[in-house]
C-alpha cells in the first residue's frame, strides 16, 4: 500500500471518528440541557395563632442557571418518614412557593422541601429545616391531610377525566374541643377558585366531634376526600339529522350533473355512442369519487369534530379547608394540596 493510500484511509478514519465525538457530545449536552441540575431551598417561620401553631413555609427552586423551575413539590416530614408528604403545592412563575402547615403534632419537625422536577429541571431536596409546634388549644382542632394528590393508578400525573386516590383527612380536636366539622375546597388565595372542571368529593361531607369515648379515647375522626378532573368534551353531530351525510350520490347535485349525460347519450349517433358511454362513465366515476370524499370528510367532521373544555395540564394547588361554628364564634384551618395533571 502506498504512502498516498495510507494518509488517505487514516483521514478517513479521522472524519468518521470526528463525526462519532461530534454525535455523542450533541446527545451529551441534548442530554444535559433536559435534565439541569436544581437547588432547592426552604425557610420557615412559626406563629401562635388563636391557640394554635401556623408555621409559614417559603421554597425556592431555581435551575444551575439561576432560570426559575416549573412544576411541584412536596413538604416532607422526616418523623413521619422520608416518602411521606404532608403537604404539596405548585410553583409559580419565579420558581417559589408559600404554604402555610396548623396541624402539626406537638414538638419538633424536620420538614424538607421535594422538588419533583419537570421536562427541563432534574429533582432535587432541600436541606431541613426544624420548626417547634405547640400542643393543640383545648378549644380548637388540628386538620392533617395523609398525602399529596395523586392518582388513582398511582401514576405521576392525573389524566383529565381521571379521579385521585383517596386522600384520608384527619381532625385532632382539642382535649374540650367539640363540634361539627364542614369541608370544601377552593383554588390558592389568588384565585379563590377551583381550576376549570375539578371538583372535591368528601365522604361524609360534615363530621361531627365528640367528647372522648372508650371507643375513641383522642376524639380524632376522619373523612375521604377524592379529587374529580374533566375530561375535553367532543362536538358531535347525530347523522340521522344529515341523510346527506350518509346518502352519498342520492344528492340532488350530483342527479344534476348525470341526467343531462344520459338524456344527452340517446340522442348521439351510433358512431358517437362509444364516446359518450366512456365519457359518461368517467363522469359517473369521478362524480361518485368527489361525493364519497366530500361524504366521508363530512362524516368526520360532524361525528368527531374538535373538543372543548375539560382540565387543562398544568400543576395547580388546591386548598382543603375544614370550617366550624357554635353559633357565636367561627374557626377554620386549610390545607394545600398539589394536583397536577398532564
Amino acid at each position: 500500500m502506498s504512502r498516498q493510500t495510507g494518509m488517505r484511509r487514516m483521514a478517513r478514519i479521522g472524519t468518521v471518528v470526528a463525526l462519532a465525538a461530534g454525535i455523542a457530545f450533541g446527545f451529551a449536552a441534548a442530554a444535559m440541557a433536559q435534565t439541569a441540575t436544581t437547588h432547592t431551598t426552604l425557610t420557615a417561620e412559626s406563629n401562635d395563632v388563636s391557640g394554635r401553631t401556623v408555621t409559614t413555609l417559603s421554597a425556592t427552586v431555581l435551575g444551575n442557571d439561576g432560570t426559575p423551575a416549573t412544576g411541584a413539590l412536596a413538604i416532607v416530614d422526616s418523623n413521619l418518614g422520608p416518602n411521606h408528604p404532608i403537604a404539596g403545592a405548585a410553583l409559580d412563575a419565579q420558581g417559589q412557593v408559600q404554604i402555610n402547615l396548623s396541624s402539626l403534632t406537638a414538638g419538633d419537625h424536620a420538614l424538607s422541601a421535594v422538588y419533583t422536577g419537570d421536562s427541563t429541571h432534574a429533582a432535587s431536596q432541600s436541606d431541613s429545616v426544624t420548626v417547634h409546634s405547640a400542643a393543640i388549644a383545648a378549644d380548637a382542632f388540628g386538620l392533617t391531610l395523609s398525602t399529596a394528590v395523586l392518582p388513582a393508578s398511582g401514576q405521576a400525573a392525573i389524566v383529565p377525566g381521571d379521579s385521585s386516590q383517596v386522600v384520608t383527612v384527619t381532625i385532632t380536636p382539642g382535649s374540650s374541643f367539640t363540634g361539627f366539622i364542614t369541608f370544601s375546597c377552593s383554588g390558592p388565595p389568588t384565585a379563590t377558585t377551583l381550576p376549570v372542571g375539578v371538583s372535591c368529593v368528601f365522604t361524609p361531607l360534615n363530621l361531627e366531634v365528640t367528647s372522648p369515648t372508650t371507643a375513641n379515647p383522642t376524639g380524632v375522626v376522619t373523612a375521604d376526600l377524592t379529587v374529580q378532573t374533566e375530561a375535553p368534551q367532543l362536538i358531535t353531530s347525530n347523522p340521522s339529522k344529515n341523510p346527506s351525510v350518509l346518502q352519498g350520490t342520492g344528492h340532488p347535485l350530483v342527479l344534476a350533473v348525470l341526467l343531462p349525460g344520459v338524456i344527452g347519450l340517446g340522442l348521439l349517433g351510433r358512431k358517437r355512442k362509444l364516446f359518450g358511454r366512456t365519457a359518461l362513465l368517467l363522469m359517473i366515476g369521478a362524480v361518485s369519487l368527489l361525493g364519497t370524499t366530500a361524504c366521508s370528510a363530512r362524516y368526520r367532521y360532524l361525528n368527531h369534530g374538535p373538543t372543548f373544555g375539560g382540565t387543562q395540564a398544568g400543576s395547580y394547588t388546591i386548598q382543603v379547608i375544614a370550617q366550624t361554628s357554635n353559633g357565636v364564634t367561627a374557626a377554620s384551618q386549610t390545607q394545600d394540596l398539589v394536583l397536577t395533571v398532564q
